[in-house]
């Protein structure tokens, strides 16, 4: 008697209409990196509808008051913390995209073994191997690849750009999936952007009402305090009007930790752009330099 076949449910995932990509490359040796690819490009449609769906009213909270002590008007907005589906999809975005690299170096090295080592990955340094341990580690994700592909390889190294090795796509890309392989990817609202309908740029310089040139007698005495999760916009209590009406709120979503503006404190940080960014000079610049190595 035959015993009885148990296949678990299946689990249906709704994806953005054009996930994926239109046509995958089926090239000898490059097949898979592609298929890597088109799924990072998944993950990135994905996550720029997650991030559509989050930055709107839903992802901040709003507070006015009078601040007697200082005798300001305060508007506060507040940014609530980015969905777990964000960090996560991101995250999924960032492996495919390493493994892709990855991928590509072991079908070099099956261009000169039939069985190419598992110590085989895309090198990626901030500077040219030149201590043993270096040396060592650069050869053993390297081994059995064609020398002239090696070259290619090099000419990638986020080490060619010197000090400035950490603006570099690849590096950015090491980062975040060094990062996200041991916890889960940090993300934050930035650069919070809010227009209020009553304030006019004559006001912050001290124009007249109706045209004129600047008299620099009453601009606006607007400050803007930044916090890690908040931005606090105040002026005078007698000019409270320019900050009454509901203003446009809009702000960028982060991946990654450190900040942008103070390079000695900073890992990764990267937005929506940035990721396309990162994966356009995979998919557009390094893999097509590696397609004349294969038949």
């Amino acid at each position: 008697m035959k015993p009885k076949r148990i296949t678990a449910p299946s689990k249906i995932i709704t994806l953005p209409r054009g996930s994926f990509p239109a046509r995958i490359p089926r090239l000898p040796g490059l097949a898979d990196p592609y298929l890597k690819l088109g799924r990072a490009k998944m993950h990135l449609d994905a996550l720029d509808a997650l991030l559509k769906e989050f930055t709107g009213p839903k992802a901040y909270t709003v507070r006015r008051y009078d601040d007697l002590k200082q005798k300001r008007y305060c508007f506060e907005c507040e940014l609530l913390d980015v969905p777990d589906d964000s960090c996560l999809t991101a995250g999924d975005a960032f492996y495919n995209m390493r493994s892709c690299l990855d991928q590509l170096v072991w079908s070099l090295s099956g261009l000169t073994r039939a069985n190419p080592p598992e110590t085989t990955q895309f090198p990626i340094f901030n500077c040219p191997p030149c201590e043993d341990k270096d040396i060592e580690r650069w050869n053993r994700q390297i081994a059995g690849v064609p020398p002239k592909a090696i070259e290619k390889i090099k000419s990638f190294q986020p080490y060619h750009r010197g000090k400035s090795y950490k603006a570099h796509p690849l590096w950015r890309l090491n980062a975040l999936c060094n990062l996200d392989k041991h916890r889960r990817i940090p993300a934050n609202g930035s650069e919070v952007l809010v227009t209020f309908p009553n304030m006019t740029r004559g006001d912050l310089l001290g124009l007249p009402a109706h045209g004129g040139a600047a008299s620099g007698k009453n601009p606006l005495d607007l400050r803007v305090e930044a916090f890690d999760d908040r931005h606090i916009v105040s002026v005078p209590l007698a000019d409270k009007g320019k900050l009454q009406l509901n203003p446009s709120i809009s702000f960028k979503v982060n991946f990654g930790q450190g900040d942008a503006r103070h390079p000695d404190k900073f890992t990764v940080c990267e937005d929506g752009k940035g990721l396309w960014d990162i994966y356009k000079f995979v998919a557009d610049v390094v893999l097509p330099g590696f397609l004349r190595f294969f038949p």
